[in-house]
């Protein structure tokens, strides 16, 4: 009898055993970057085989607008860039695409995605615009790509002009703020963006921070940009802040001075250093440079009255990836 009963908690143990290391496999990646070009490697999709029916996440090919391994129109990037699309949002069809479902380091534009989650938190009562947060502790980034303010613990700023700052100005430490003020900590507020993410599809991406300065284990691709930034663009207050060339705002420090301070936006279409031709109108958008990303901008336009959704990770210059642009827009129809 013994023996039998073992033998059945043997069994259940190996099928557990099984169970668990294909689910490891399946779901999780060794390493998010390889060491080839770039630093990067291409997504690839989740296998689920052998484990039947499974609610985990994985790229749904036969769904995207950009195939797996689809190249339109890259020619002109493929010495330049790593990664590069642009999709008619009208009809659905992309007109460009260049290593759309690659990894790349999504650098500041995770901030689209720290915007939205600020929102829903906003939307859930867990905090209002016109909140004040009082800076608990001192901030600080050893990464020399970080954007910091000139906020010092006590000092006290609402809700609002952190938003406003962040999106515009791409504060790093204004996202620290909101992501402790709403879930507690940065690693909470994380797992919140990583939920946001495959709500709206975009499940070969992954947030460990909210500010997107580059760790290994912070991804996405050119293809989940494109769902973020057309999520982003629902949200009135994300479609409002990006109107903005410039946003002054106030706080107050730590002896009780008000502090006047004023936002200007990182695209450089919206403060002249780029020529915006006068067929086109920005909408959403984020910008976003670190070592890893390279240089980044991603938004929507509308092009002789279409909307477009672009995204140009670059690995040049911010010149280059405003010629980048150029090519694009030359493009529309």
């Amino acid at each position: 009898m013994n023996k039998g009963i073992f033998y059945v908690l043997f069994l259940v143990l190996v099928v557990f055993g099984v169970t668990f290391t294909l689910y490891k496999k399946n779901s999780e990646y060794e390493s998010p970057y390889s060491t080839g070009a770039f630093g990067k490697t291409e997504q690839t999709e989740l296998s689920l085989s052998g484990l039947g029916t499974s609610p985990l996440p994985g790229f749904a090919s036969k769904y995207a607008v950009i195939g797996k391994d689809e190249e339109i129109r890259a020619d002109h990037f493929l010495d330049n860039t790593y990664a590069v699309i642009m999709v008619n949002n009208d009809t659905a069809k992309p007109v460009v695409a260049h290593n759309a479902h690659r990894r790349i380091y999504p650098a500041s534009m995770t901030k689209l995605m720290t915007g939205m989650c600020v929102c829903d938190a906003i939307n859930e009562g867990i905090l209002g615009l016109d909140d004040v947060i009082t800076v608990s502790h001192k901030i600080t980034f050893r990464d020399s790509d970080a954007v910091q303010s000139f906020l010092n613990k006590g000092d006290k700023i609402s809700v609002r002009n952190l938003l406003y700052a962040l999106m515009l100005s791409s504060y790093n430490d204004y996202t620290i703020l909101l992501a402790e003020e709403i879930s507690g900590s940065v690693e909470a507020f994380a797992d919140r963006m990583n939920q946001k993410a495959r709500a709206i599809g975009a499940t070969c991406t992954h947030f460990v921070n909210p500010h997107g300065l580059d760790e290994l284990d912070h991804y996405t691709t050119a293809y989940d940009m494109y769902l973020i930034v057309n999520a982003a663009s629902k949200y009135q207050i994300l479609r409002d802040i990006d109107t903005y060339r410039t946003y002054s705002y106030t706080y107050t420090d730590s002896y009780g001075n008000i502090i006047e301070d004023t936002a200007e936006p990182t695209n450089r279409y919206l403060i002249g250093m780029a020529e915006l031709p006068s067929n086109i109108s920005i909408g959403t958008w984020k910008t976003g440079t670190t070592g890893g990303a390279g240089h980044c901008l991603t938004m929507e336009a509308k092009i002789n009255g279409q909307s477009y959704t672009m995204l140009v990770a670059d690995s040049v210059s911010h010149n280059d990836l405003y010629d980048c642009y150029s090519v694009l827009f030359n493009y529309a129809h």
